[in-house]
């Protein structure tokens, strides 16, 4: 994310979207009752005989007031919806229309941007290295990639000759191989399988097997790929926001179950919040909207507030818990 413009007296950001992870932060960003204003196509409309007839799409840039908001993952696109407040005079004011934001879009917003809206903002500025993850056993390989926004499958390979494995590894090798961009790689899964690939790549090619981290997943698929993140979640993952979050979270658990220094649940996280015993205050992004101010309360008093993103396990654990906790300086009563 490239932020081109900042004019914090008129409430007004101009960000260039660079990535699929930025579309993601901007979900998280745009709340209903902004002004979205972007270049977009829409159908000129001519008034004839006191009607409106529509004529072809053209390009122009629109202002509209967002009433939802709704990130398609499969096309990677962001859609904003609302009435439109600016744009061209063949225009009919207050119609609605959609905004499409995806990759290259410029996008100005303007709206009451809180201390967690800019944090983000400057988190999405970093670009860190997504995680290429590859699960297999004797059946079956499939391959991820953990990014920002989350856990995505992007291809698979079937075992059809359990007589043969060494053409099931060949083509393991050459997908692995086309996978230039990532630094690390990690070869996981139940069985001795990830073991006999790794001597096969390593047999075949040392550079790319300096690149490989084994790792046990006691599934396949996408189980395992999850328990990978879990168990990495202090090593090869820890940069990445879901490990990052789940590391958080089990933390979190391990301190209730051991009646550490915590608190959780929203009347007993705000009232330590608002005596100034909470040193870090964890906030499910489902509930943002619902704990803002108190969230505030605690950035006044001096506190850190960090978000947990519902898309994963942990995070959905999170939620099970009320969405709200604490780590504490003291123990209350």
């Amino acid at each position: 994310m490239r932020i081109l413009k900042k004019d914090m007296k008129n409430m007004e950001i101009t960000l260039l979207v660079e990535s699929l992870d930025d579309i993601w932060h901007l979900e998280n960003i745009i709340d209903t009752g902004d002004i979205i204003k972007a270049k977009t196509m829409r159908k000129v409309s001519l008034k004839k005989a006191g009607e409106y007839e529509y004529g072809e799409k053209r390009p122009m840039i629109l202002t509209i007031k967002a009433e939802k908001v709704e990130f398609q993952k499969d096309s990677g696109i962001l859609r904003i919806t609302g009435p439109i407040i600016e744009g061209p005079e063949d225009v009919p004011k207050q119609s609605y229309h959609t905004i499409q934001i995806n990759v290259n879009t410029t996008v100005s917003i303007i709206k009451e941007w809180k201390k967690y809206h800019l944090d983000r903002l400057e988190k999405a500025k970093i670009k860190k290295p997504s995680l290429f993850i590859c699960i297999l056993d004797r059946e079956k390989c499939e391959f991820f990639v953990l990014k920002e926004s989350g856990l995505e499958r992007i291809g698979s390979i079937e075992n059809y000759d359990k007589e043969n494995m060494d053409s099931y590894r060949e083509q393991i090798y050459r997908f692995l191989k086309k996978q230039t961009e990532f630094d690390k790689m990690v070869i996981a899964g139940p069985g001795f399988e990830r073991e006999n690939l790794f001597k096969y790549i390593s047999e075949k090619d040392r550079g790319l097997s300096n690149k490989v981290i084994l790792e046990h997943s006691s599934s396949p698929g996408l189980t395992g790929a999850n328990e990978v993140i879990k168990k990495s979640a202090n090593r090869i993952l820890r940069d990445t926001r879901i490990a990052k979050e789940s590391g958080h979270v089990q933390e979190i658990m391990k301190r209730i179950k051991t009646d550490g220094l915590v608190v959780y649940g929203p009347r007993e996280t705000e009232k330590a919040v608002k005596i100034g015993a909470v040193e870090t205050l964890f906030i499910s992004q489902k509930k943002v909207k619902e704990f803002e101010k108190l969230m505030e309360l605690q950035e006044k008093m001096g506190g850190n507030v960090i978000i947990i993103g519902d898309d994963h396990e942990t995070g959905e654990q999170f939620l099970h818990i009320g969405g709200i906790a604490g780590f504490l300086r003291f123990r209350i009563e």
